[in-house]
């Protein structure tokens, strides 16, 4: 039994009538609604995968996120000293986030560093799924992590910064029936070659038409 006495509530004209030991069926109530209602109702789907959707990194929970994109707009100079700009390369994006770890969720503190330390020594993309978005085609490229008195010294609080890696279109060749068909297109420049046989009698055969006054020269102008 409490040691707070029940207030004294006067029965007076727009004051509910409470029953005093109400409190067992509130809670058997709030009971019965937990269970109907969906587990994902109230909470948020936060998570870092990899390109096969599996998770990469299982931190405790999130505790900050930060999202940054900017355009670039390039300028030249023009006639009066004035300036004027053209185009707009879009950046890549960056996302900034803070995570915690305490060792006793799904992953160890030392399997989380190890995790961590792995993503961010290579070029593997992942992706952070948010209530609001998805963003993909992310790589790790900076970690800090440090533990406070004020939040558990054995919590870690860790930061983590990922920028887009833009995924270039592959060159397509042109469709031909046989190799042989394909066009011969010079980009740079050209070394010589020795010339072949039918060339080399080609040659001779000007040469020979030259000297036997077949061939004026002077035609060549």
């Amino acid at each position: 039994m409490s040691l707070i006495p029940y207030p004294n509530v006067p029965p007076l004209p727009g004051v509910p009538a409470i029953n005093r030991n109400s409190a067992g069926y509130v809670g058997a109530a709030l009971n019965i609604a937990a269970q109907l209602l969906p587990n994902n109702l109230f909470g948020t789907k936060w998570a870092i995968t990899d390109a096969s959707g599996n998770l990469a990194l299982v931190p405790d929970s999130f505790v900050n996120f930060e999202y940054k994109n900017e355009r670039k707009i390039p300028n030249y100079p023009v006639e009066g000293g004035s300036f004027s700009n053209y185009n707009k390369v879009a950046m890549p994006f960056d996302c900034r986030c803070v995570v915690t770890c305490s060792g006793n969720g799904s992953m160890s503190k030392q399997g989380f560093l190890a995790a961590i330390q792995n993503y961010l020594d290579s070029l593997i993309l992942l992706t952070i799924s948010t209530p609001d978005a998805s963003y993909p085609n992310l790589n790790l490229v900076h970690v800090d992590y440090r533990r406070e008195a004020r939040q558990g010294a054995t919590l870690l609080l860790v930061q983590l910064w990922f920028q887009e890696i833009r995924i270039a279109q592959k060159s397509t060749a042109p469709n031909t029936a046989e190799p042989s068909g394909s066009v011969t297109v010079d980009t740079g420049q050209v070394s010589p070659v020795p010339p072949s046989a039918a060339q080399n009698n080609n040659i001779l055969g000007q040469k020979d038409a030259i000297n036997f006054g077949v061939i004026n020269p002077s035609s060549w102008d």
